[in-house]
């Protein structure tokens, strides 16, 4: 009679092996997706959280935290931005912080989103309660929204450009906006 022993054959170990690998191939993907929306979701609060740090220091100072060009609504520059991201979180007169500032602070760049990226900051320049529709990103999510001839009524609007795969991609406002891709403050 033969005795068997108690260990492991190679087809055995083989098929284990297999049954792991099929496994992790299974939950990988799914991490990424979770990953994906904890970040949306950190966005959506940031950019909430901004548009607030902007209307508290309008109303403390009666003024807009960023000096911009010209008198109509606009998205702006990179480097008001900065400008504007210094001021909110204390570098101003009354040295009062607006925004406190956590892991996507980069003094050289500003607020960063999830991405690495900074938020796009429209402003009510000319203050009659409304940013303009045919600004881009207004003028894209309202027609994915059917609301193509409205204004935004607010005085600030915040955005993302979310989870874009190369920086040209960010300037498709409309595919991002019907992808839900754009995060939005409004």
């Amino acid at each position: 009679m033969k005795t068997y022993s108690k260990r492991f054959t190679l087809i055995e170990l083989l098929v284990v092996i297999a049954i792991i690998g099929i496994l992790a191939g299974l939950v990988f993907p799914a991490l990424g997706v979770v990953r994906n929306n904890a970040k949306k979701s950190k966005a959506n609060s940031e950019c909430q959280s901004l548009k607030t740090a902007i209307i508290m220091y309008e109303s403390e100072f009666s003024c807009w935290p960023a000096k911009t060009s010209g008198s109509t609504d606009a998205v702006l520059s990179s480097s008001d931005y900065i400008q504007m991201c210094k001021i909110l979180t204390g570098e101003n007169s009354k040295k009062t912080v607006f925004y406190e500032v956590g892991v996507g602070y980069d003094e050289t760049k500003g607020i960063l989103d999830p991405w690495d990226r900074q938020y796009q900051v429209i402003l009510d320049i000319d203050y009659d309660g409304k940013i303009r529709k045919d600004i881009p990103a207004v003028s894209a999510v309202n027609d994915v929204n059917g609301r193509s001839n409205q204004d935004l009524r607010t005085k600030v609007a915040v955005y993302s450009f979310g989870v874009v795969e190369k920086d040209k991609d960010a300037t498709d406002l409309v595919n991002l906006a019907k992808s839900k891709k754009l995060i939005i403050s409004w």
